[in-house]
C-alpha cells in the first residue's frame, strides 16, 4: 500500500519571525533637538559676555604691552618714545616722539575692535590729530606729562583701565577706579 504524507510547507530559509531592527523613532530625534536647542539658547548669552570679557581684557594688555614696547625702544633707540591713541580711529601706536628722529620700521600700530573704544582724559594732541597718551624718556623713565589713566570700555560698559602706578614708573591694569 502505499501512504500518502502530509505535505508540509516549504520554509523560508532564516529565522520564522520577522527581524525587529532597534532605531529611534521620529519622535525622539525631535525631542532630542528641541532639547539641545533650549540647551544652546540658554547658554549663549552666557558665552557671549565670556567672549566679549575676554576680548576687552585681551586688548587691554595689549595696551599694556604697547607701553612696555615704548619703554624698551625708548631705551634702545635713545628717543623719547610715545603711546598715541586716536579716539575716532579706534586705533593707538608707539612712535618716536615730535622733534626726533626714531627708527620708522620700530614703529608699530593697532586697532582695537570695533565694540572696544577708549577714553583717555588728559592727552595732548599731536600735529597728526592724534592724542599722545604716555611718553617715556631716552631713560625709560615715564614722563610726567603721560596721563594718569587709560580706559578702555566696551559697548556693553564692561571696562578695564591702564593706571599710572603709584611710584610712578609705569602702568597697571585696574578693573575699577
Amino acid at each position: 500500500m502505499c501512504s500518502i504524507r502530509p505535505i508540509r510547507p516549504i520554509r523560508p530559509i532564516g529565522p520564522i519571525s520577522p527581524i525587529r531592527v532597534s532605531a529611534f523613532t521620529l519622535i525622539e530625534l525631535i525631542l532630542v533637538m528641541v532639547l539641545l536647542a533650549t540647551l544652546l539658547a540658554v547658554s549663549a548669552p552666557a558665552l557671549s559676555r565670556s567672549f566679549k570679557g575676554h576680548t576687552l581684557e585681551q586688548e587691554t594688555l595689549r595696551v599694556l604691552a604697547a607701553t612696555e614696547y615704548a619703554r624698551s625702544e625708548a631705551v634702545s633707540q635713545s628717543v623719547p618714545m610715545v603711546l598715541w591713541v586716536n579716539l575716532e580711529e579706534k586705533s593707538f601706536g608707539v612712535r618716536a616722539k615730535e622733534g626726533f628722529t626714531g627708527n620708522p620700521a620700530r614703529e608699530k600700530s593697532w586697532t582695537l575692535p570695533e565694540d572696544i573704544h577708549f577714553e583717555v582724559t588728559g592727552a595732548l594732541p599731536d600735529t597728526e590729530g592724534r592724542m599722545v597718551a604716555v611718553t617715556f624718556d631716552p631713560e625709560g623713565m615715564l614722563n610726567p606729562e603721560s596721563v594718569e589713566t587709560i580706559e578702555l570700555i566696551h559697548r556693553n560698559e564692561d571696562n578695564f583701565s591702564l593706571k599710572k602706578t603709584e611710584d610712578g614708573w609705569e602702568y597697571e591694569i585696574v578693573t575699577e577706579l
